[in-house]
């Protein structure tokens, strides 16, 4: 047994296919697939249950997988420490909700990278529990999270913003007109939401909640360019961050009653490695916070 197989192993966990894992490892299904094989042979058990739909964990698998976490933990802190000390380690792998990063972004490579352009960025989006999950399991050095409160132990933050969540339609429809909408002004309008998971789509299902309405959803997706498509055309109604849904043409923006407000917040692991480009990026995010606040 070596790490490399035990980082192969630990992929297929995370992504449930070999496909999903060879593609994030960047090597062929094949050598991935015999690695696992290899190790399944080393330990006389079986890891897996190979199904159609992707790999299921055994009994044994299970209790591999939660060692070998911990293990490659410390073996990647060892790592990112050494590199840092050798300087060179330039990755910062960043985690951003889709809805955020529109926001975000734009500032990280027009501001952040040609100040550090010895720092290669990794940007992932996903949803809020996706990249806590990813930050978890040390995939991810740090995240962009909205959130009502932290919740989440062994988190360290740093408030970056507290932007609004708007209501958006064409401005074709006939609620472009309104100021403000409530829930119950919505009752009968299609609505695109992003998929469960996000936390936009968790606060707008408890605005309507609020006051016992069930939202019309027509349609839910992990792609803002999908969200944004959809309402510009004409066929459902979105809700966005204001900060992200005025830039965009064609759009109506209308405030919601009660308003909603989200924190928006910069998220690493409290007892983690903080690598120079962490520090560097924590800096310039504390400047953005400032400028914006």
């Amino acid at each position: 047994m070596n790490l490399n197989q035990l980082k192969y192993f630990n992929a297929v966990c995370t992504y449930k296919t070999v496909s999903g894992a060879a593609e994030y490892l960047h090597i062929s299904q094949p050598s991935l697939s015999n690695a696992i094989k290899e190790l399944e042979k080393e330990f006389g058990v079986k890891l897996f249950l190979r199904q159609y739909r992707g790999m299921l964990l055994t009994p044994e698998g299970e209790l591999l997988f939660k060692m070998s976490k911990e293990l490659l933990s410390g073996a990647e802190q060892i790592e990112n420490i050494m590199g840092d000390l050798g300087k060179e380690r330039k990755i910062l792998r960043l985690g951003v909700p889709p809805m955020i990063g529109s926001v975000i972004l734009p500032h990280i490579y027009s501001e952040f990278q040609p100040m550090h352009p010895d720092v290669r960025l990794e940007i992932m989006e996903g949803s809020q529990k996706e990249l806590l999950e990813k930050l978890s399991d040390d995939l991810l050095d740090m995240i962009f999270m909205p959130h009502e409160k932290v919740t989440q132990q062994n988190l360290s933050i740093l408030e970056i913003m507290q932007p609004e969540i708007v209501f958006c339609v064409s401005e074709q429809n006939s609620l472009s007109q309104k100021k403000s909408v409530s829930a119950k002004d919505l009752e009968d309008t299609p609505l695109i939401l992003f998929k469960e998971g996000f936390f936009n789509t968790e606060e707008v299902k408890k605005w309507f909640a609020a006051s016992n309405i069930k939202p019309n959803i027509l349609l839910q997706t992990e792609q803002l360019s999908t969200l944004q498509s959809i309402v510009s055309n004409n066929v459902a109604a979105g809700f966005m961050l204001a900060t992200s849904a005025q830039k965009k043409k064609g759009f109506a923006v209308i405030k919601t009653n009660p308003p909603m407000k989200v924190n928006v917040s910069l998220a690493w692991k409290e007892n983690s490695y903080f690598s120079g480009c962490m520090k560097s990026f924590k800096t310039f995010m504390q400047n953005f916070a400032t400028k914006n606040s």
